[in-house]
């Protein structure tokens, strides 16, 4: 064998080997295309797509710190207390033929250290909201009606020492838009209650909230009444309030149907002492910068428990706020009166 024809044998060997190594390589495989978030504008800010969906979805919340001296609610009470609270929001939204449909997630969890005289775990968790809402209906879990459709109290933590109505219920709704100001509500409400037993004769049936409001952004008037089934018994509330350039204010009256009993919607003051006839409730808040504003609520009963709350509310930054806030409670039905102070800290995202 020649020089020549070892040498075009050995390449052929090479070229073989090199083949083998090549049908046996590892291809890296095309990257997947990424899919970035896309803003959905349609429903308010914050809002953004699902990837591969349509539902637009918002997360929102708070964490908050409260410390505080005695309690506005309870006589007697003294001595530190602190609280921390995570509070969790998730909507989503979708266009439809109907209109869009939504529905709100909220919890809370709270820590305290002296939750354990009343619950058995120093942290409870509690489910504010869930809820469906579409073409005007709302299902689910809310804040009542009757609480929510004319407007809360003032801007203060301890609005309602003398209590203006429920919060979270299970309800189904429904709400009509003019689209002009103009809105009308109706509203089955299960207060969990079917005993029979019940005096005054209870039945299975929900309790009912109905109501009418005018809100022109700047001047708003509200008339909302609710039947307690359970009791027989109910109340009805009307809501004025207006914004004045800097300044704002408000006024709640609220009229039992039985002055000498508590029901679910006239549920009386913070010691189980009902509002009598009526109740009424005014305060009044003043913003002075962008960073700070101050805010006061009076109410009384006809059965004259007093409360009376002030604060001033601090925004250092964006989306903290530092509110000092000072309360006090008198209960001629008992004769006692109570101071109580605190101040929040919470950060909004």
């Amino acid at each position: 064998m020649n020089i020549k024809s070892l040498l075009l044998g050995s390449a052929a060997a090479l070229a073989a080997v090199s083949g083998a190594q090549a049908a046996d390589a590892i291809v890296a495989a095309e990257p997947e295309p990424m899919e970035y978030v896309r803003v959905c504008d349609a429903f308010g800010t914050g809002y953004f797509y699902i990837p591969g969906t349509e539902t637009c979805l918002k997360i929102g919340g708070y964490v908050r710190f409260d410390a505080g001296y005695a309690d506005a609610y309870t006589p007697n009470s003294d001595g530190l207390y602190t609280n921390s609270r995570a509070h969790i929001s998730l909507d989503t939204a979708s266009d439809t033929e109907w209109g869009a449909l939504k529905t709100r997630i909220v919890a809370r969890f709270d820590y305290n250290p002296h939750n354990s005289e009343t619950f058995e775990e120093n942290t409870r968790t509690r489910l504010i909201e869930a809820n469906i809402t579409w073409g005007g209906f709302l299902v689910g879990l809310a804040d009542s009606q009757y609480s929510s459709f004319s407007g809360y109290a003032g801007d203060v933590i301890n609005d309602d020492v003398i209590s203006y109505g429920p919060f979270e219920l299970n309800q189904v709704t429904y709400t009509f838009d003019g689209g002009n100001g103009f809105k009308a509500v109706v509203s089955l409400e299960d207060d969990g209650t079917n005993d029979n037993d019940i005096p005054g004769g209870a039945s299975d049936w929900p309790d009912a909230v109905a109501g009418i409001k005018y809100d022109s952004g700047t001047f708003a008037a509200s008339l909302v009444g609710g039947y307690d089934e359970s009791q027989e018994e109910g109340a009805i509330k009307a809501r004025i309030s207006g914004t004045f350039g800097a300044f704002s204010a408000f006024l709640l009256g609220g009229w039992n149907t039985d002055g000498d009993t508590t029901n679910k919607y006239a549920p009386g003051d913070s010691v189980g002492t009902s509002w009598g006839d009526w109740a009424v409730w005014g305060g009044a808040g003043y913003k002075f910068t962008d960073k700070v504003a101050a805010n006061v609520q009076l109410s009384y009963t006809d059965n004259e428990t007093f409360a009376a709350t002030g604060n001033v509310q601090w925004t250092p930054v964006s989306g903290l706020l530092i509110q000092p806030e000072i309360s006090y409670t008198s209960w001629d039905a008992i004769d006692e009166d109570q101071f109580a102070g605190m101040v929040r800290l919470q950060r909004t995202f």
